[in-house]
């Protein structure tokens, strides 16, 4: 199964240096657990570290340029999403690769909000209106892609996808 999500997200994907793209995503996403130790065989689990995606994909993004590596960085994290059967859109893979430098720190939805809509100044294909925002933050903290309490957001390091055999 892993083989044919690698295959699909290089072929989706174009960078210039597509050995070390291929290298960042086999090391992000991998198989939870061996086949002796998978809890329960109905089901295939896949572990996809999103921090460890972010900090590897720094060398790639800068063939782009500065003013294109937030386009170059939601595509990328939108055909590897996709890929995976995670329900998401290009306007949320935006915003988590805005997220990607908060490390542990939180971020209050309205501070996050007022950071974007200056960055949607120049993307405005991934802009929003408020009310679509928060419905937005929700879907990825139910995706596990983000904690999202509180008006709080942290991003999540790593989440584990499972998927039906």
């Amino acid at each position: 199964m892993l083989e044919e999500v690698y295959e699909n997200i290089l072929r989706k994907s174009k960078f210039e240096k597509e050995v070390t793209f291929e290298k960042l995503i086999r090391s992000t996403i991998t198989k939870a657990w061996s086949d002796e130790n998978e809890p329960d065989d109905r089901y295939f689990t896949v572990s996809f570290k999103l921090q460890k995606f972010f900090d590897g994909f720094t060398g790639l993004q800068n063939q782009y340029g500065k003013d294109k590596k937030y386009q170059a960085g939601a595509e990328a994290l939108f055909n590897i999403l996709e890929e995976l059967q995670v329900d998401v859109d290009e306007s949320e893979c935006f915003i988590l690769y805005h997220l990607r430098d908060m490390g542990k720190f939180r971020k209050k939805e309205a501070d996050l909000l007022k950071e974007l809509k200056a960055l949607w100044g120049n993307f405005p294909v991934y802009a929003m209106e408020d009310r679509p925002f928060s419905k937005t933050l929700k879907s990825l903290m139910r995706n596990k892609l983000i904690q999202y309490r509180k008006g709080n957001i942290h991003l999540n390091p790593s989440t584990l996808l499972r998927y039906k055999v």
